[in-house]
């Protein structure tokens, strides 16, 4: 048995998972027979913690709470040093003579997204997410690109499976196509089969950006289980561009619950979401509600026209290279901000000075502190007699000069003679504004695609596209619409919708 439940920005469709899982735990089903699979590692890890806290049973007792990428490398029995990086797209870019940068992204928000530089290694990607072969792929969909050939697509595609060949290797594509369709081990002379665990009950969170050989995936492994639970939002399908298939979870059959009340977005600014999100072709139709509050929506041409001096932001765009020009507007504003889960440059320094005042008081250093200060300096310590300082240990200032080369007493602008004259006014400038820079900034700045599943008060929306992303707009809109709706339905209160001059941007006010 199978149901469904579609779960619009807001209105909690992963916190009514987690209370499921709970009541599957409380009737009697062991940790071990649940299975729960998500793309986020974060995710994973906090509805294991949850499910073990709720019902008081250690955690190791929850073992398929995991990515799908995870599941198939433990049930595999793959190790990490057979997994292949950044570093191994590099040899074989070197290999082949071209140049490649990224690889499989691992991290905590979506684990096995594909980021290179590298058209070619992209459309591989695709195409294998897709279940189909790149030259088909090609042929299929890009034989219009005029930066792909489609001969040195052959060559690179082959480059790359003799690589791993060679080096005993695998990529995150091979895991979930080796476990789904098997594979022959020609060290054993046979082919190896893989059958997933039998679960009570599993459950697939955010099912919109399943591509189709994780589909396959999930399906071999429901096919094991008695019951399965399918939860997301069609809407929020915005990774088709990695290979996810937002179509077969539209069509996707079972007993069909929509969850009703956005206890995130306002009144004002569902309106603008509604009204992008009405212009998709192909969706599943819902009623949702906005919360009671009003919230605002207002216009802009430059982020100099907003006061951000309260609440907590973030500032959006649709390409990274976006947001470059965006820090350099904010740093000329005066304002403290990060690239969302990067830890600022501003306060990672602003940490050194305080721990070089605090030496200067009297404060003995751990090394590892010593250390940040020591590379923010240059003719201000001795290089040689740095390295004689032992790793465990704490010091105060004095036995730094004595003993380990440290040359200097005075204060940071000076001391810090590594530090340049932008960072130092940067620094000044936001202490004098008042910004505490000990801690995490108000303002978050991110892709549009790197921000879902968040929430802020405000919200900034630029809505300028790329060349290439005003193309795709053109040729198939839908796309685009379901990335300005996760975009608007971020915010808890007010919405700036920011609209370039003179720019090919996204033109959220004319959709009527």
């Amino acid at each position: 048995m199978r149901r469904i439940t579609y779960g619009p920005p807001g209105t909690g469709k992963t916190e009514r998972l987690l209370r499921k899982i709970e009541i599957f735990l409380r009737f009697g089903i062991e940790p071990e027979k649940i299975g729960y699979f998500t793309f986020s590692k974060n995710a994973a890890i906090n509805g294991k913690e949850r499910a073990a806290g709720k019902v008081n049973k250690p955690i190791n007792r929850f073992p398929f709470f995991q990515t799908l990428h995870s599941f198939c490398f433990k049930q595999m029995g793959l190790d990490q040093s057979r997994v292949m990086q950044s570093k191994h797209y590099q040899e074989l870019g070197n290999d082949l003579e071209i140049e490649i940068e990224g690889g499989y992204k691992q991290d905590q928000d979506h684990e096995g997204v594909f980021r290179s530089d590298n058209k070619y290694l992209q459309l591989i990607h695709k195409a294998r997410a897709l279940m189909m072969q790149p030259i088909e792929y090609y042929d299929r969909y890009e034989s219009d690109d005029t930066e792909i050939k489609r001969n040195k697509l052959n060559i690179i595609f082959e480059g790359l499976n003799i690589y791993k060949k060679e080096k005993s290797m695998v990529d995150f594509d091979d895991m979930l196509e080796r476990y789904v369709n098997g594979y022959f081990d020609k060290e054993t002379n046979r082919k190896i089969e893989f059958v997933p665990p039998q679960f009570k009950v599993v459950f697939l969170d955010e099912a919109q950006d399943c591509s189709r050989i994780q589909w396959n995936l999930f399906n071999k492994i429901e096919e094991q289980s008695d019951y399965s639970v399918v939860t997301g939002d069609d809407d929020q399908g915005i990774y088709k561009w990695n290979g996810a298939d937002v179509d077969t979870f539209i069509n996707l059959e079972g007993k069909r619950k929509v969850l009703k009340q956005s206890h995130r977005v306002p009144k004002e600014p569902f309106k603008v979401a509604n009204r992008i999100i009405k212009k998709v072709t192909n969706r599943v139709d819902k009623e949702y509600y906005p919360k009671e509050e009003d919230g605002s929506v207002k216009d802009c041409q430059s982020l100099h026209e907003i006061n951000f001096t309260r609440g907590k932001w973030l500032v959006l765009a649709t390409a990274n290279y976006m947001l470059t020009d965006i820090g350099d507007v904010l740093d000329e504003m005066g304002l403290y901000w990060q690239r969302r889960n990067a830890s600022p440059r501003v306060k990672n320094i602003y940490e050194i000075i305080q721990n070089w005042n605090k030496l200067r008081t009297g404060i003995p250093m751990h090394y590892n502190d010593c250390k940040k200060i020591f590379h923010k300096m240059n003719k201000n310590w001795d290089k040689d007699l740095f390295k004689a300082m032992a790793k465990d240990k704490f010091y105060d200032i004095d036995t730094l000069k004595n003993d380990y080369g440290l040359k200097t007493e005075a204060d940071w602008q000076k001391a810090l003679d590594e530090l340049g004259n932008e960072d130092i006014r940067k620094i000044i400038k936001l202490t004098e504004s008042g910004e505490d820079l000990s801690k995490n900034p108000r303002i978050s700045i991110s892709t549009i695609h790197g921000v879902k599943g968040n929430e802020r008060e405000n919200v900034v929306v630029h809505t300028e596209l790329s060349g290439k992303a005003y193309e795709d707009y053109l040729e198939n809109p839908d796309d685009t619409h379901r990335l300005f709706y996760v975009a608007c339905t971020r915010t808890e209160k007010n919405l700036f919708i920011m609209e370039p001059k003179r720019r090919k941007a996204y033109d959220i006010e004319s959709m009527g």
